[in-house]
């Protein structure tokens, strides 16, 4: 059975990541342990979700280079920092390169659950929303552009009639083209086509051109 999500864990602390391990299995997680960050970076593609919890100053390519890296990749994995003897300045340094949560060591353990199940949560969130757009992404590039243009209008709550007169056609070849739309679409009824004309150029996914802007 696939696990719900990924822990990944950088640290040489052998005490610490069993304590990981333990509370990713308690929570049905997978959990992988890596030595180094270049261990991590080499295996990482970010097709799960999941977190990284990682020591600030692990070997080789440390806690804040590897969470540059993964946003130099336009990675969204949630990072959970953590440290021996942390001072303030190096928990607001991490903090403000984007970290999700910073924990001194000795970690305690409701602490490090509450912090992997709200990273975890959030990455899962990111996940199906990157899902929502790709599909609006496959969906719209079957479309020609007179097509993409009528959808728009439709998200825009106009009737057929509104959409005929500003596009200076008649009314029946918005019909045409709203029934073209809906089997090209995959849709059984108008209230689909809305919903996702709403969903793909004016909920979120915004667009300022023939397509959203993901």
């Amino acid at each position: 059975m696939k696990a719900e999500a990924v822990v990944f864990v950088v640290d040489d602390d052998d005490p610490a990541t069993e304590v990981i391990r333990r509370l990713a299995s308690m929570m049905d997680f997978e959990c992988r342990v890596f030595s180094s960050g270049y261990e991590f970076l080499a295996t990482y593609d970010g097709c799960q979700a999941g977190c990284l919890v990682t020591e600030v100053r692990s070997p080789g390519v440390n806690g804040l280079q590897i969470q540059q890296r993964l946003a130099a990749q336009g990675a969204t994995l949630p990072v959970i920092f953590v440290a021996r003897a942390a001072t303030v300045p190096l928990a607001v340094r991490a903090m403000r390169a984007g970290a999700f949560h910073f924990l001194e060591k000795p970690v305690h353990e409701q602490e490090m659950w509450d912090a992997i199940q709200d990273a975890v949560a959030l990455d899962r969130q990111r996940h199906l929303v990157r899902q929502e757009r790709e599909e609006v992404r496959r969906r719209l590039a079957g479309l020609t552009p007179k097509e993409t243009q009528v959808l728009r209008m439709i998200g825009e709550a106009k009737s057929n009639r509104a959409i005929a007169r500003e596009l200076d056609l008649s009314i029946r070849t918005i019909e045409v083209r709203r029934s073209t739309l809906m089997r090209k679409l995959g849709f059984e009824t108008p209230d689909e086509l809305v919903r996702f004309a709403v969903h793909a150029f004016h909920r979120d996914l915004g667009a300022n051109g023939d397509h959203p802007a993901l």
